[in-house]
């Protein structure tokens, strides 16, 4: 995905970043590595939410706290103490290269704490969320897994704005328990009869959401191998979606966007790349379950595949998240969950 389609964006992409890196380098007394202990977290910001049809991702810094208002009033409350990251397993042919990370947090949920684990690159990259207190709670990234941050991976896509680490010290996403992610069914995206996704299956084994691409790089998408001219369906509807890149317009790659806008404010971008070609008229509105496209045989590399992505803008903020969830949501429907 390119979220930045001119280089004016794409400079001030890179100011961003440059302004990110200082106010790290600025408090690298109390953040080595990127970490801080449970008892330094400093009482910070405390942002405040509304449940709603759709999910909520937010970022937090270590002593910064949500307050997320459930429909009944109830109100839930996180406060992020602490992120680490390390490397939990090294390529068996090359040391250099790493073929599993993993990141931790430490949180307090309602005056209890707790710790949260994730591993990226193995199987457990297709993880289910935490649910605490009618709440579900995924930990998307923590950016100390990051080496702007002190960490040890890299951004593979970071000169055209794809950005895995988050703004933030934790990335996560909420919604209550009870609620599907966004008000209407997830439709599969591509035929899946298994109803899951295989680690094997993305693209060398490792290019799941953040994966260790060539041993060192964060992906910033999931990359799922499966068969030229597979077809592609809408898994929601949209109101407008388009090519942004193309090959007939000089492009490497056929690159699709379809957006929808929810009554609750909220904007999801739906990404998919590799296409062969479009099935039907772009710029219009797609109903749910349309096929639109066939896949997986263009710029490709040396497995056949396509890759996704999820975008969701809203509340002032601007998030890339793991489109495992909006996979997680589908199987689970489909499912009968």
């Amino acid at each position: 995905m390119n979220r930045f389609e001119n280089n004016a964006h794409a400079r001030a992409f890179t100011r961003r970043r440059f302004v990110q890196s200082a106010a790290i380098a600025a408090g690298a007394a109390l953040m080595l590595s990127g970490r801080l202990s449970a008892a330094d977290a400093k009482p910070g910001r405390v942002i405040e939410r509304k449940s709603k049809a759709t999910i909520t991702p937010f970022g937090l810094n270590h002593g910064e706290t949500l307050r997320f208002r459930c429909r009944n009033d109830r109100v839930w409350e996180m406060t992020l103490l602490k992120t680490s990251a390390e490397i939990a397993e090294r390529d068996k042919k090359n040391a250099d290269r790493i073929s599993v990370y993993a990141f931790d947090c430490d949180v307090r949920i309602n005056g209890k704490e707790h710790h949260i684990r994730r591993e990226i690159g193995s199987q457990t990259s297709f993880y289910e969320p935490e649910e605490i207190d009618g709440v579900r709670l995924w930990f998307d990234a923590a950016s100390c897994a990051f080496k702007e941050d002190g960490g040890f991976m890299l951004e593979k896509d970071w000169t055209q704005g794809l950005v895995c680490q988050p703004m933030h010290k934790g990335r996560f996403v909420i919604h209550e328990a009870d609620l599907p992610i966004c008000p209407e069914p997830i439709l599969p995206w591509y035929p899946n009869d298994a109803k899951k996704i295989d680690i094997k299956d993305c693209y060398d084994g490792k290019d799941c959401w953040m994966g260790p691409y060539q041993g060192a790089s964060a992906h910033c998408g999931l990359d799922i191998n499966m068969k030229a001219g597979t077809i592609l369906s809408a898994p929601i509807s949209f109101d407008d979606h388009y090519l942004f890149h193309s090959t007939a317009a000089g492009f490497n790659n056929n690159r699709w966007r379809g957006v929808r806008k929810w009554e609750d404010g909220s904007e999801w971008w739906l990404q998919s790349h590799h296409l062969i070609k479009m099935t039907i008229p772009e710029r219009k509105p797609l109903k749910a379950g349309t096929p639109y496209a066939t896949t997986a045989g263009v710029h490709i590399g040396s497995h056949e595949h396509s890759h996704f992505n999820f975008r969701v803008i809203e509340q002032g903020g601007d998030f890339l998240i793991d489109p495992w969830i909006l996979f997680w949501e589908s199987f689970r429907q489909a499912k009968g969950a």
